[in-house]
């Protein structure tokens, strides 16, 4: 079985989060044929492409600048609502925050870099096409570090996608569940067939300009709910546009399946699940959302 794995959005954690993969995760001789992707956004760094290459080898790399991206789409938001002119029923800080109802030269840098994660999967989407020459699509980031459970739960995992049509159409989040009205599921890895990966990528910037110009009154729904995870809200709209339909990995195959944020340069040999699992759960509660 052929595994595409897409690594996307900002370089973080790139050494850490290569090594996990490709030493606990997906193994060499685990018996699945695994290939790695990557689209990264610029981070700045002069030896950013050779740490790509001697990390994940991947079969295709893309660096991308993301300040240009990010300001043709400002200026396209900005043109179109100033002549839709129509703000009803949008909460006043959405306006500012994500909408770019504001100057250019007072947009914030978190306004700019919300947007970044859905045009960088957008982008790799583009860049490798269907993938349907592979199994199974995972799209995910640098700095995710999966559960290193047993690779027989990969494989039974991945059977069970084929084994009925009704997964055909559908698209594995690692959890999913309903907050205050508002469907929210984890945006740390997507897994799916090529053609539901292709799907759900290939109209992401589509998508992202119209729920902020012509759709935007969908946010009205944050104000409603007081809803504080405004990037999974966002990852959801995703979903409706390119009418995905979403799955848990681990609830729909009860296995040991999970995963979390790398949050600190860690050294490699100090890896380990339960510690990634505990650091995560310590910058949580260092770091509370606010709304």
């Amino acid at each position: 079985m052929k595994i595409a794995i897409v690594i996307t959005g900002q370089p973080r954690q790139l050494e850490q989060g290569a090594h996990w993969f490709k030493n606990y995760v997906f193994p060499k001789g685990c018996g699945l044929e695994v290939d790695y992707f990557c689209y990264f956004w610029d981070d700045g760094t002069s030896d950013l492409r050779s740490r790509i290459e001697n990390t994940y080898n991947p079969v295709r790399y893309h660096v991308q600048e993301y300040e240009k991206n990010i300001n043709n789409f400002i200026s396209h938001v900005q043109a179109r609502n100033s002549e839709l002119n129509d703000w009803k029923h949008v909460p006043e800080k959405f306006r500012n925050l994500h909408l770019f109802d504001v100057d250019k030269n007072h947009i914030s840098n978190y306004s700019k870099n919300i947007w970044g994660q859905f045009f960088c999967s957008y982008k790799a989407n583009k860049m490798l096409g269907s993938l349907d020459n592979y199994d199974i699509v995972i799209r995910t980031r640098s700095d995710v570090a999966f559960n290193n459970m047993d690779i027989a739960h990969w494989r039974s995992a991945f059977s069970n996608i084929y084994r009925n049509p009704i997964f055909d159409d559908k698209m594995f989040v690692p959890w999913l569940y309903i907050e205050r009205g508002i469907p929210l599921f984890s945006d740390f890895a997507f897994i799916s067939k090529p053609k539901v990966w292709h799907q759900f990528n290939s109209n992401l910037e589509e998508a992202c300009f119209a729920i902020a110009t012509d759709h935007k009154q969908l946010w009205y729904e944050l104000e409603v709910s007081e809803f504080k995870h405004h990037p999974h809200w966002i990852w959801n709209k995703m979903a409706m546009h390119s009418r995905t339909n979403m799955l848990s990995f681990s609830v729909t195959w009860p296995m040991p399946f999970d995963c979390k944020l790398i949050r600190y340069p860690e050294k490699l040999e100090d890896l380990n699940f339960d510690y990634i699992n505990q650091q995560h759960t310590k910058f949580e509660v260092e770091n509370p959302i606010k709304s």
